[in-house]
């Protein structure tokens, strides 16, 4: 494997394979080097795994190859999300090292993210010495903060990350047997685990054992509340120098292809237009559009809906206006009468 070759993972099911081709356009795109994607094929159909192959086609620097998980190798840990907790695939990231043998480095990424730069920033970074670099998890608050120090036996001064990113030395990885100690970890804790991949490395690198990259390298546009967690450092100024240089954007709290808003502090989302100037670039736009468009017009429905009553269907005697929760109603359509929650 040569320098000019990065090797990257990124795990792919058929219900998110259009964010998946999003996310592989945008690291194309913006690559100069040789980008070797590596899919986690989780459950990826013929059709779509022929459309994701596509894109070879219009970027030089791009290939793609599949790697089948068998899920069967996660019995015994908790799923995701709750409250049915089925789902095991997000452990596939754990299996990297083993399923390449031949590569000494590998960056991993979730689907929901776009890259705004060079890939090559990301690789470059020096794990001195370390298994694994990660970024701080800039929403690890009282709650998470709570379970890891009190049940999973997370160090006070441990600095919790996000696993949405990170670059691993997967030769250290295989020569530790780090996949089945993490294994074995979750399978320990299973009933115990809130974030599932988050917790199960902070036990594993408590205290701070792994290289704590700049957030540029997974950044999330939330309300920062890691900083009364034992982070320090990051403070609102450092961050403000982090939005200059972002490398990977993780659409966390707000899916551009779901919403436009962020569910994190109900602003507009940041990078919403660059995401879906990489989703044109995918075989999937026009399926992604619609759906889009579909579930705007039924969230606006759903949290904003005015009705009328009028006197002999002529004079407007009541009117009725609905948003989110809260219904109103105006005497004439201009007094108010009444406030109503609705549950």
């Amino acid at each position: 494997m040569t320098e000019k070759h990065i090797p990257v993972f990124i795990e792919g099911q058929d219900d998110l394979v259009d964010i998946l081709a999003t996310a592989i356009c945008s690291i194309a795109y913006n690559t100069t080097s040789q980008v070797d994607i590596y899919i986690l094929d989780c459950g990826i159909c013929h059709f779509n795994k022929k459309q994701l192959n596509s894109l070879k086609a219009k970027f030089s620097n791009l290939s793609l190859e599949f790697l089948p998980i068998d899920l069967r190798r996660f019995d015994g840990m908790k799923g995701w999300p709750p409250p049915k907790y089925q789902f095991v695939d997000c452990y596939a990231r754990l299996l990297i090292p083993e399923l390449k043998p031949e590569l000494d480095k590998a960056i991993y990424l979730d689907s929901d993210i776009i890259l705004m730069d060079d890939i090559k920033l990301l690789w470059e970074q020096d794990l001195c010495g370390y298994e694994i670099g990660l970024v701080a998890d800039l929403g690890y608050q009282k709650v998470y903060y709570d379970n890891c120090t009190q049940k999973l036996g997370v160090s006070p001064d441990h600095i919790y990350a996000n696993a949405g990113m990170f670059l691993i030395d997967c030769k250290q990885w295989r020569e530790h047997k780090t996949t089945e100690k993490l294994l074995q970890i979750g399978r320990k804790n299973k009933n115990d685990l809130l974030v599932l991949n988050e917790d199960i490395l902070s036990i594993y690198y408590n205290n701070n054992q792994y290289k704590l990259l700049d957030n540029r390298f997974n950044m999330t546009d939330l309300n920062c509340r890691i900083y009364n967690q034992k982070a320090s450092g990051i403070t609102d100024e450092y961050l403000s120098e982090e939005w200059k240089n972002v490398v990977v954007y993780h659409f966390c709290h707000g899916k551009p292809f779901k919403q436009i808003t962020n569910s994190n502090h109900n602003k507009a989302i940041k990078y919403f237009d660059n995401f879906w100037f990489f989703a044109r670039m995918t075989p999937f736009y026009d399926g992604m559009e619609k759906r889009f468009e579909q579930k705007m017009a039924e969230t606006f429905m759903t949290y904003s809906k005015k009705e009328t009553y009028r006197l002999f269907g002529i004079l407007p005697l009541m009117t009725r206006h609905r948003k989110n929760k809260t219904v109103r109603y105006k005497l004439f359509g201009v007094i108010p009468v009444m406030n109503k929650n609705e549950k």
